[in-house]
């Protein structure tokens, strides 16, 4: 007998009726994320500073991480308005890591 796993992707084309909208952005000048979202009906709000190596694409995807780290447990939408972030989630399921030249980079996929 021969079996397979069946993975549930992670990853959905459509928003969760369900889950949690976040939106995302990073500024070149201001060297900072932003993440933001409703609560309670109340906007909130969390700012990612820039560490040494940052580019505005590390930054755009530090501030999607830490969404991701945050709401881990429950359905989350993620708006982005970073093709290269965009990119990166939707293929990160069947992704491997390896070590990369940027230290940025790798901290952040790991």
């Amino acid at each position: 007998m021969r079996y397979s796993w069946v993975e549930l992707p992670k990853i959905s084309a459509v928003p969760l009726t369900e889950g949690i909208t976040v939106f995302t952005d990073a500024g070149k000048a201001s060297k900072k994320a932003a993440i933001t979202w409703k609560e309670g009906g109340t906007w909130q709000h969390q700012i990612i500073p820039a560490t040494e190596g940052d580019t505005l694409q590390t930054l755009e995807l530090a501030a999607v991480a830490w969404a991701m780290s945050r709401w881990s447990e429950v359905p989350l939408n993620v708006v982005s308005d970073s093709l290269y972030v965009v990119g990166v989630v939707m293929r990160i399921e069947d992704a491997l890591v390896k070590q990369v030249w940027n230290d940025r980079l790798y901290q952040l996929f790991l």
